[in-house]
């Protein structure tokens, strides 16, 4: 009797190069390591690169190598690499990842699983279009055993459905590929060419899935950030060739608005889902990828949008969304009492109590409805009504919509309970440089009135759920308007991209437990928030922060600690999971205080408001205070030093950060105001000891993100002056893990751009 013999289905990964001989070896590297000999053919498609790439990869047997002559572009390397390729399956593969174990194996398991799936991919640490998880390694061992946490804890939902894939990592089948044609060469060196095949793909039939139990390490955009300029430019030109191949933005129509989602989330409780199979609708659904989104959350979902793009329509359609072109409700055939709940993305369309109540009927008992609104009182807005030349002050009256007029829109129609949310584009409420602090001012009181909504006139955007019908909800139906009910978050809305990151050798360090998101809360740019926003747009800064929290994580256990001026209140939570006995956090922000309490609160764990300056506690009541970019935001950093010692046990624990002057403001004297606006002053780390030694010994100092003396133009200018040659040798620089706290030790002829002291109090 003969056995079964499983076929083996071959890989061709694919590997486009421009330079970063380091990365490009690092990577084949891993995939030797973790990736089943015989199961895979490599393929190196070099585009000119400079640094020996194409020499190195001669010499490896086990590549096959096609050398361009000049930069060909990603997406001609990604059709040369096909054309070449002996497998059934292609893996396309930027040369700045590093794979994991079984990666290759689980992403085939998922594209194999349906033939309906035309290409897959994985979660990563730094990525685009909510592929980015938090993640919490610093070496190649603890990034192997993530990945299996990864991998364990997907659950049973591990395939999430998505309108586009990111093309750092995507494996698809051959058939698939050749079928929408490959890569369109006119994408040039690179940007946007795998939003084009993604959407092909969907025409074409084919499932597009986000693997969830996948996780591979991205460095991220390193062929382009040795020039930022030509980035930016390549990415404003194949927007627009996008926009003109497709008859639309994919920043706008395959959007997946999070903030809405956000805000279900938020009442999902009170909201449900409906049982069995649920109906959504999206008016202005684009391609679908909002709507995609709920059927993950919902599996089973009856989908239905509405779109007036008829190429957007198409590509919805193909992802298993009925469409329908009218805006007209009793065009759409909908049974009265038929859906669990309603998505608007632009509301003004249906801005009447009339037009809501027709909504209101198609929505099931305790159905809600969603929609996001154009602030009238948005200060740009407002100055734009104001002035003389605005001939259409009177249209823009009819599309934009106070939080007032908002609430009472859906309190007309008959919703019975309403929450919302404002899309604050500032600074915790504060406007841009594009207005005066007197012309604001006289803005925020004639908008105000008697009803004080912070971030009311820099908030872009209101988003209001209502429920049909008497839900169980987690807060009670507001009657008056309360400026502590409109909790500011931060819209995500995918377009010109920041500026791209440093080279970081290392990987990322987030935390090991998954931290509560905040998505209704702001990240203003100065108190950090954990949300998919600040994952996405802001992972530098979010690194940043939560490395100082695991250095501080190594001192507190069995401590009762102070998390002075907390923020949102997720580093108070990681002190409490490391081990600390109990942890307080303070912050002078009674909403961030509130927050913080309601996300991380529990046993061991309390917030409360007050100023660190005059904090309400008796003397000696705790082992240590954690103080991170703090103290530069009071008036007296000495004055915050002696009152940390106060509540200090003797020999307690003083854990502190600042920014350092000489990097962030080098040719202000300590008594200017830091170009930060929130700062008041800002220390060099020499002033800072000063200061700490009054009432602290320092036993450890650290410093984050080193800057050679060789950037500093001041430094190069007196070195020519003197005929010293310019620049420093490679092997003098100082490297940086990520943003890894290193020894102060370690800084010679550079400076962090933050320090960091541990302190223990005097013993008198």
């Amino acid at each position: 009797m003969c056995r079964a013999v499983k076929r083996l289905v071959l890989t061709s990964i694919i590997l486009v190069t421009r330079n970063g001989l380091d990365y490009t070896k690092s990577c084949v590297e891993s995939i030797r390591r973790h990736t089943a000999a015989g199961s895979y053919e490599l393929i190196l498609v070099d585009n000119g690169s400079e640094d020996g790439t194409a020499d190195w990869a001669r010499a490896e047997p086990d590549i096959l190598l096609i050398a361009n002559h000049g930069n060909a572009g990603f997406p001609k390397g990604c059709n040369q690499g096909a054309s070449a390729a002996s497998g059934e399956l292609l893996l396309l593969l930027n040369n700045d990842t590093l794979v994991t174990p079984d990666w290759l194996d689980g992403l085939k398991r998922s594209l194999l699983s349906d033939p309906s799936i035309g290409a897959v991919g994985p979660v990563t640490n730094s990525a685009y279009y909510y592929t980015q998880i938090p993640s919490h390694y610093s070496t190649i061992e603890e990034l192997d055993r993530f990945s299996e946490s990864v991998r364990r804890s997907a659950g049973s939902h591990p395939m999430e459905e998505r309108l586009k894939l990111i093309g750092f990592c995507m494996l698809l089948r051959r058939e698939a590929y050749e079928k929408a044609g490959g890569m369109d060469e006119r994408f040039g060196i690179g940007n946007y060419e795998d939003d084009d095949l993604s959407l092909r793909l969907k025409l074409l039939g084919y499932k597009l899935m986000l693997c969830r139990d996948t996780f591979i390490h991205h460095y991220g955009s390193v062929s382009f950030r040795a020039d930022s300029a030509m980035y930016l430019q390549l990415f404003a030109r194949n927007n627009q060739l996008f926009r003109e191949k497709w008859g639309f933005a994919s920043s706008e129509a395959l959007i997946i608005h999070s903030d809405m989602l956000g805000l279900l989330d938020r009442e999902v409780s009170a909201a449900g889902g409906g049982s069995g199979s649920p109906r959504f609708l999206n008016i202005g659904c684009g391609c679908g990828a909002t709507l995609l989104s709920l059927r993950h959350r919902f599996p089973g979902a009856l989908l239905y949008g509405v779109e007036k793009n008829g190429q957007a329509a198409k590509v919805a359609e193909a992802a298993g969304i009925r469409v329908f072109g009218s805006e007209d409700p009793e065009q759409w055939g909908l049974e009265t009492g038929s859906l669990d709940g309603i998505l608007i993305g632009d509301a003004h369309i249906c801005g009447t109590p009339e037009a809501m109540r027709k909504l209101k009927r198609l929505l099931k008992p305790a159905g809600w409805l969603i929609g996001t609104f154009l602030n009238r009182h948005y200060y740009p807005f407002m100055l734009r009504y104001l002035q003389p030349d605005n001939d259409d002050a009177q249209q823009q009256s009819a599309y934009l919509y106070s939080i007032e007029q908002v609430r009472k829109l859906y309190a007309d129609a008959g919703f019975a309970a309403v929450s919302t949310l404002l899309i604050d584009d500032g600074k915790d409420g504060r406007p841009g440089s594009d207005i005066s602090a007197e012309d604001f001012s006289l803005l925020e009181r004639m908008a105000n009135g008697k009803h004080p909504v912070k971030g009311r006139l820099t908030s872009g955007s209101i988003i209001t759920l209502g429920i049909s019908d008497k839900p169980e909800l987690t807060q009670a139906p507001v009657t008056e308007l309360e400026s502590e009910e409109f909790t500011a978050v931060a819209a995500v809305a995918e377009e010109l991209p920041l500026p791209l990151p440093p080279v970081a050798e290392a990987v990322q360090v987030v935390p090991e437990q998954p931290l509560k998101e905040q998505n209704d809360v702001v990240f203003s740019g100065e108190r950090l928030v954990v949300n998919r926003q600040v994952k996405e747009r802001y992972a530098d800064v979010y690194e940043e922060h939560l490395y100082r929290y695991e250095l501080a994580c190594r001192y507190v256990r069995g401590l009762k600690v102070l998390d002075a001026a907390c923020g949102a209140g997720y580093g108070s939570a990681l002190l409490k999971h490391a081990g600390a006995s109990e942890v307080t956090g303070i912050d002078i922000d009674a909403v961030s205080a509130r927050l913080a309490e309601r996300d991380y609160g529990g046993e061991g764990i309390r917030f409360e408001t007050g100023d660190v300056l005059k904090l309400p506690f008796a003397g000696e009541s705790f082992d240590a205070v954690i103080s991170f970019e703090t103290i530069e935001h009071v008036s007296e950093g000495a004055a915050w030093i002696r009152e940390s010692a106060r509540v200090l046990k003797p020999g307690g624990l003083f854990i502190v950060s600042t920014p350092n002057r000489s990097v962030t403001n080098p040719p202000l004297y300590y008594e200017e105001q830091p170009f930060n606006e929130y700062h008041r002053f800002e220390y060099r780390t020499s002033e800072l000891v000063g200061e700490l030694l009054a009432c602290y010994d320092i036993e450890e100092m650290f410093g984050q993100n080193p800057v050679d003396d060789s950037r500093l133009l001041s430094m190069n200018w007196m070195r020519e002056k003197v005929g010293l040659p310019l620049g420093r040798a490679e092997e003098r620089l100082l490297r940086a893990e990520g943003h890894e706290p290193l020894p102060l030790a370690r800084f010679k002829s550079c400076d962090p751009m933050y320090v960091i002291a541990v302190c223990r109090k005097k013993r008198t």
